[in-house]
């Protein structure tokens, strides 16, 4: 990427802001050094001190490197949670339900397509001496997607479980009547 893309997206933020606005989108630990590279950040000490703060707050976790050297790594529950606290507030009921139902229908579209009854049944199918590479690699596709509308049906269980207790929690907020923001991705 040329010097000018990378300004554009850090165009009028403070070093410690760029800093968080990588940290906060990790996706695996990394060092110091990775993260002051990607801030666009000169001073080692200012990359570290905003690391470290944002560990006191949570919003990332410190973990031991291969060499023992700290990285800074994702806080998957935080992000879990806040995914949460996002359908909560932005969608009412009937939505999440609606997408659970949706979520649903592919997985038993899949079943359907691959005559078989779950995920694990259709990661035992990927040693037939019958399918070819292109049908093994669709099938392996079609597993991760599965896999991740699995996990997509849980975070919407666990939505709809915690429902009434966090709109309690968060005054001024009905029942969603203004929700109308899309939960397909």
């Amino acid at each position: 990427m040329t010097e000018r893309g990378l300004a554009s997206w850090s165009d009028g933020q403070t070093a410690r802001e760029r800093v968080r606005a990588i940290a906060t989108t990790l996706t695996q630990p990394r060092s110091v050094d990775w993260v002051r590279d990607e801030a666009q950040v000169s001073s080692w000490q200012t990359a570290k001190d905003e690391l470290e703060m944002l560990a006191e707050f949570g919003q990332v976790q410190i973990v031991d490197g291969d060499d023992g050297s700290p990285r800074y790594a994702p806080n998957y529950q935080q992000r879990y949670f806040t995914e949460l606290t996002e359908l909560i507030n932005d969608h009412t009921r009937e939505e999440l339900r609606e997408e659970i139902a949706t979520l649903q229908a592919q997985i038993d579209d899949w079943k359907t397509a691959f005559d078989v009854e779950s995920r694990d049944e259709l990661e035992a199918t990927l040693t037939d001496d019958a399918l070819s590479s292109d049908e093994i690699r669709e099938r392996n596709r079609i597993l991760r997607r599965w896999e991740h509308t699995e996990d997509n049906k849980r975070l919407l269980r666990h939505a709809l479980e915690l429902y009434d207790d966090a709109r309690e929690l968060y005054p001024g907020q009905g029942d969603s009547a203004n929700a109308s923001n899309p939960l397909s991705q």
